[in-house]
């Protein structure tokens, strides 16, 4: 409690000047303070948390925005005594780092505040401290340097941070892609102003950030290697400007150190320099130098992505999305067929279907982004994805999901015929696909344009032919896939709905038939059952309901669901027949999981007994059964109550 005090005390002190110059009343000091005490207790408790830090710390930040607020009303906005909450909230910062000293959040959070809202003064000292205790911190490497660049102005300082960073953080992308960033942002702020590094490099030493790099490295058994070097006539702003230098040769030697790295043969790593460089495109460029800074050290990344992946599918689409946004092109026509030349380049050295996909996707966006009314440019699209999708068929490139797309993208376009014949030419090649012969099935069922053509096509081809498609499908498909419950399915009810024509015999043997075909496939053979069921009592004569759920009993497993579907048709007659709707809640209920467990079963067969057949004993004997039987009968005693 003596620490908090003396805090307390400290605080005060500087308070109470506030008071003075009338930036708080007495009666907000009161309350400022008596806050504070409640947040000095909290953080010098024994289990303090870091949250209890930040809580204080965040209150004392708030302080001092109202403070700068009503100090720039009196116009003594600069006043040194407005800052007292910043200095103290900077001090918060010093406690918590020593008390979590390997919490990078922390730390950052710290020294943001100190390099947006305070001097710069302590600074670099606290920097060092920081990378000391968590030299594996990337962000904390980038932000040190940034200090270093943008603050200090010494690049060199910068430099070997983010080098050192590299070192302790060889597998972090950010560090290689800021260093690139820095030096490339160097050379533009020289030519917008020399003035930048005009001074010698001999910056205030006890602002610069200062680590014994050879003990860090032995703490984190890591290996030393070389820094880049960039020769002295860098470190002069004069010099620099008319060397070749400043046209992105530094920011060169940097790309070319990183593909050599351990990460290096990441295309997205590579890919990412490239965005880097578009922002520094003129920088350097003049009568003499036609290629600015940017566009040369994209010109390299793009052929070491070339070199070094040529047989990867980013490469070429990557190449073709620079020609389609190259803004000197104003003809779209020309961009898209630039773009093209360079996909079709792609499809012919790797030939995949995953390429294909990529290629047809790229293409397909172009449409999304231009105007509806370029109609030219749509139908030259349309073109190119035929053209694409014509080629990979050629070359055996296609495989089950691409020949759907491809199905799919000729339907989209109104090309039904050349649609029925690829389609069934992914049936020949792929037999066992269910997905092309559901799709095949379904062009022939569903499109009356298909419909009408069927009459005029020659019956010996089997696979112009419903019936004869549907046979074939169910034949060489898989029947215990997921996939293909709905092929089996949707042949049973074409073939009884358009083509048995309410024969009963034909429809049982091809139910029989199917369910033994299905067996294992549980979910599909209860799915036959149900529509076998339904079908028989809209459909069929009354004395075949009770023959179909006797036939469907013969293959188990049997739903409650269908059980209770077979009550409720035998219940729907007109003229019910008491004993065949026991005969199924007694059926039902020998099934002990629907015995011991459902409620519902044993309260509706009773009621039944009691309400239709006006059984009275019947129905109390039924009640008595499933009071025994139900692992838990105070459900059932109490609705019957």
């Amino acid at each position: 409690m003596d620490r908090v005090n003396f805090s307390i005390d400290q605080l005060l002190e500087e308070t109470s000047k506030l008071v003075s110059l009338g930036i708080i009343s007495k009666q907000e000091c009161k309350d400022i303070m008596k806050k504070r005490e409640y947040h000095e207790i909290k953080i010098f408790n024994r289990n303090s948390h870091k949250s209890d830090f930040l809580t204080y710390i965040k209150y004392e930040l708030e302080l001092d925005r109202l403070f700068h607020k009503r100090g720039k009303a009196k116009n003594i906005e600069f006043d040194y005594r407005l800052r007292s909450a910043l200095r103290h909230a900077i001090i918060l910062f010093g406690s918590a780092t020593k008390k979590f000293p390997k919490d990078e959040a922390l730390w950052i959070n710290a020294l943001n505040i100190r390099m947006k809202r305070a001097s710069k003064e302590g600074t670099g000292r606290l920097f060092s401290i920081a990378l000391s205790n968590i030299p594996r911190s990337a962000k904390l490497w980038k932000l040190a340097a940034t200090f270093e660049f943008e603050v200090n102005k010494n690049i060199q300082n910068a430099r070997n941070l983010i080098q050192a960073g590299i070192q302790f953080n060889k597998t972090d992308k950010s560090l290689w892609h800021y260093f690139f960033l820095m030096e490339l942002t160097y050379i533009s702020l020289l030519f917008s102003d020399i003035t930048f590094i005009d001074k010698k490099i001999e910056e205030e030493e006890e602002e610069a950030i200062k680590l014994n790099l050879d003990s860090l490295r032995k703490s984190e058994k890591i290996e030393k290697d070389e820094f880049i070097t960039f020769g002295k006539e860098i470190l002069s702003a004069d010099k620099l400007k008319q060397s070749s230098l400043i046209r992105g040769q530094i920011a060169q030697i940097v790309f070319r150190k990183a593909i050599k790295s351990s990460i290096g043969q990441d295309f997205d790593f590579r890919k990412h320099f490239y965005k880097i460089a578009s922002k520094f495109l003129d920088i350097g460029k003049d009568s003499e130098n036609p290629m600015g800074a940017g566009e040369l050290l994209q010109k390299e990344i793009l052929e070491s992505l070339v070199t070094d992946f040529p047989n990867d599918d980013k490469t070429y689409i990557f190449l073709a999305s620079i020609e389609q946004s190259n803004s000197s092109e104003p003809s779209l026509l020309k961009r898209l067929n630039n773009s093209t030349k360079i996909l079709n380049q792609g499809l012919s050295i790797i030939k995949s279907e995953n390429y294909l996909f990529n290629y047809i996707h790229f293409i397909r966006q172009i449409i999304v982004d231009i105007k509806l009314k370029e109609n030219k440019l749509i139908e030259n699209i349309t073109d190119i994805l035929l053209k694409a999708y014509k080629y990979s068929i050629e070359n055996n490139i296609l495989k089950e999901s691409g020949y759907q797309y491809y199905i799919e993208l000729l339907l989209e376009l109104g090309k039904t015929n050349d649609a029925i014949k690829v389609s069934e030419e992914s049936v020949k090649l792929f037999k066992n696909s269910n997905q092309l012969w559901n799709q095949r099935i379904n062009l022939l069922i569903k499109n009356e344009m298909v419909v009408k053509l069927f009459d005029s096509l020659s019956n010996n081809n089997e696979y112009n032919n419903i019936d004869k498609c549907f046979e074939m499908a169910v034949k060489n498909c898989t029947s215990s896939s997921t996939s293909s419950s709905n092929l089996f399915i949707e042949y049973f009810k074409y073939q009884v709905v358009f083509k048995f024509d309410k024969d009963y015999k034909k429809i049982v043997d091809l139910f029989e038939k199917l369910l033994k075909q299905l067996d294992g496939n549980v979910k599909v053979q209860n799915t036959l059952k149900n529509f076998l069921l339904d079908y028989t009592f809209l459909n069929l004569p009354k004395d075949k309901l009770k023959q179909t759920y006797q036939l469907c009993f013969n293959y188990l497993p049997i739903s409650k669901e269908f059980y209770q579907k077979c009550i409720l048709y035998e219940e729907e007659r007109i003229e019910k027949n008491i004993n065949d709707i026991r005969s199924l809640y007694e059926k039902c209920l020998s099934i002990k999981e629907i015995s011991s467990k459902d409620v519902d079963v044993w309260l509706n067969y009773r009621n039944f007994e009691l309400k239709s057949a006006g059984d009275i004993e019947r129905a109390n004997t039924i009640a008595t059964r499933g009071k025994k039987s139900l692992a838990d009968p105070l459900p059932l005693l109490s609705q019957l109550q």
